[in-house]
């Protein structure tokens, strides 16, 4: 399952494209406000400072907010702080003012509590926006509204080294970070990303000290053991310089998650990895992805090895005939399917159809299948390849065994027929730097004894 769980981590990652919108959003808000509050300077973003889970390199898909700093000229502060009234809400919708000046096409910009909220009407990111000023201990002074106004002493650079010095320990912190953010989510578990955060570090540091080879079921099977030991406890925050009680609400959440978790690595423990990957999707929700059985991989090796004997084709070719080394590790993953519309059943991804536990399911001939990379984790820039393999009697008679290798040109998919009876195979196949790095393989029974 850990090679699952690694896959899961690059599934929850940032797309290139929700990347840019965020630095896109980012660098328009603080450049509004750079010229308003610094004429004389061009912008070169120093002025700024992510801070949040975009500062700590923690952040997760579906994007939400854009946690940032704008570090306002000192002598601004001099001139608020003399203001009468809620000195904190005049700042704070001031700044609004100025941002309205340029977003006019946002959904909307409030002001509230210490931040100023745009809310874009185009894309998924909202940014957060923190006025402060940066004192000499290179903490930050920032404002809040409620109860009147105030100034507070905030330290997020310590927050942010705090996770960082972490990762460097563990290897492991931010991963689980970015997990346990999806379990917050899908299980609706209230508790605050910067706790979690500051729990996941005493966790890391408690348990496993320098160990950075812990496989990942293990490692979350303990935090839920460990957080569980939290109930109606509280974690000291180094940026506010306190206690934060946790209470208990999120108590039943955690002890469901660890109970599944339990029952997942027991599974595991059986070869029963479709049962063991469900168990984990009950926690983290669809982003963890189904695996197959042991038998069933095993079971599918043997069968593709008995047909390629039985029907040997001269068509046949192998990615090294190419010239492309298999990288032997194969550290990276790659998923194929075929998005398929059976007769009698909603439109699917062939995979599904055929990993259900009663499934008997074969594929109808004359049906167009269009085969696509479901999940990969390889790096952008690659090539990719594809392999269809025919067995049976149909498709020997026809001449149409076929194996051959063809280049993707950019598509990421492939689209066939279903035109011969029997069991055949799609493979793919995905090259960098002229190696290959990842193969994906997908079953595809085509029945006999439906015309």
């Amino acid at each position: 399952m850990d090679s699952s769980f690694k896959t899961f981590l690059e599934k929850i990652k940032l797309t290139d494209l929700q990347k840019e919108d965020a630095k896109t959003k980012i660098k328009s808000v603080c450049e509004k406000l750079h010229s308003k509050y610094y004429p004389n300077q061009s912008y070169d973003g120093s002025t700024k400072l992510l801070i949040g889970s975009y500062g700590k390199h923690t952040h997760i898909r579906p994007p939400k907010d854009i946690d940032v700093i704008f570090r306002m000229p000192d002598e601004e502060f001099d001139r608020y702080n003399s203001l009468s009234g809620n000195k904190q809400s005049q700042l704070l919708q001031d700044i609004r003012e100025v941002l309205k000046e340029k977003f006019v096409t946002t959904e909307k910009i409030s002001a509230w509590g210490k931040v100023i909220v745009i809310s874009f009407s185009e894309g998924s990111h909202t940014v957060e926006l923190l006025p402060a000023w940066q004192t000499e201990a290179k903490t930050f002074r920032i404002p809040d509204t409620e109860n009147g106004g105030s100034w507070h002493i905030w330290d997020p650079l310590a927050e942010i080294k705090h996770v960082k010095d972490s990762s460097v320990e563990t290897d492991r912190t931010k991963s689980l970070i970015r997990m346990l953010k999806s379990w917050i989510r899908n299980c609706n578990v209230p508790i605050k990303s910067y706790v979690l955060e500051i729990l996941v570090v005493e966790y890391l540091k408690q348990k496993f000290n320098n160990q950075v080879n812990i496989l990942y079921p293990e490692l979350m099977l303990g935090f839920f053991e460990f957080l569980k030991t939290k109930r109606n406890s509280s974690v000291f925050s180094i940026g506010y310089n306190t206690f934060v009680s946790l209470g208990e609400e999120w108590f039943s959440k955690t002890e469901s998650a660890y109970n599944r978790a339990e029952k997942a690595i027991e599974y595991e423990s059986s070869d029963q990895m479709r049962d063991a990957s469900l168990e984990w999707q009950k926690i983290f929700g669809g982003d963890f992805l189904i695996a197959q059985d042991k038998i069933f991989v095993d079971t599918l090796e043997t069968k593709i090895l008995q047909l390629s004997q039985a029907y040997p084709s001269s068509d046949e070719e192998f990615i090294t005939d190419r010239g492309i080394q298999i990288k032997r590790d194969m550290q990276h993953t790659l998923s194929i399917d075929a998005l398929v519309t059976p007769n009698g059943f909603r439109a699917g991804w062939l995979g599904d159809f055929l990993a259900h536990p009663l499934s008997s399911f074969i594929l109808f001939k004359g049906k167009s299948l269009e085969f696509k990379i479901r999940e990969t984790n390889v790096p952008t820039p690659y090539s990719v390849f594809w392999k269809v393999r025919n067995f049976g009697e149909d498709a020997q008679r026809a001449g149409g065994l076929r194996g051959e290798i063809t280049p993707d040109y950019g598509r990421h998919a492939k689209t066939e027929s279903t035109l011969y009876h029997g069991e055949h195979y799609v493979e793919c196949y995905i090259v960098k730097d002229s190696v290959c790095v990842a193969v994906g393989r997908i079953l595809v029974p085509i029945g006999a004894n439906y015309e």
